[in-house]
């Protein structure tokens, strides 16, 4: 539905789960070791927020000049700010000290939800729907800060052995087909 760009945004946050339910579409992802963030877009201003809503924008330039650059107009996206280790693995550690020091250039933001794009509010579009209009958008990002957070089209159980195997935090998996 149209609506105007929200000034603030809550981010849903995860439940944890010892399984997940059988018969239903799963979008399953990576569970990042690194901080949530959202990033408000209103044309050529970028607002970094953490998921306690405190702004993060001065603390993270590199990040927030990548996201302008993306040109999404009006948009919220929502994500999670990691370092990658050498194996490509997220190190929380690096990730702390990056911003402890003010060295985050090496700092990369997996995005994995458009709530909100270009005047209308996606909340109540399947996931599915919104992470496709996102990744269309991200395709063709310049450069490696800003990245889709890929989902895997295989069972959860399976997923989660790689991630233990990979040393990952584990997953995460959201109803395909919820708001």
């Amino acid at each position: 539905r149209d609506a105007p760009l929200p000034k603030h945004l809550a981010p849903q946050l995860a439940t944890l789960a010892a399984d997940v339910p059988a018969g239903v579409p799963w979008v399953v992802e990576n569970k990042f070791d690194g901080y949530r963030l959202l990033a408000r877009i209103d044309g050529g201003k970028v607002q970094l927020f953490t998921r306690n809503g405190h702004d993060w924008t001065a603390r993270l330039k590199n990040v927030a000049q990548a996201v302008a650059a993306l040109d999404l107009g009006c948009a919220w996206l929502d994500g999670e700010i990691v370092v990658l280790a050498a194996n490509g693995v997220p190190d929380f550690n690096a990730l702390q000290n990056s911003i402890d020091n003010a060295k985050t250039a090496n700092v990369v933001y997996f995005v994995f939800d458009l709530p909100f794009h270009a005047g209308q509010d996606l909340r109540q579009v399947p996931l599915v729907a919104r992470r496709a209009r996102l990744e269309g958008l991200l395709a063709q990002a310049p450069g490696d800060t800003v990245r889709f957070s890929q989902s895997f089209d295989v069972a959860p159980a399976q997923m989660l052995a790689a991630a233990c195997q990979l040393g990952m935090e584990g997953i995460i998996a959201k109803r395909a087909d919820a708001p």
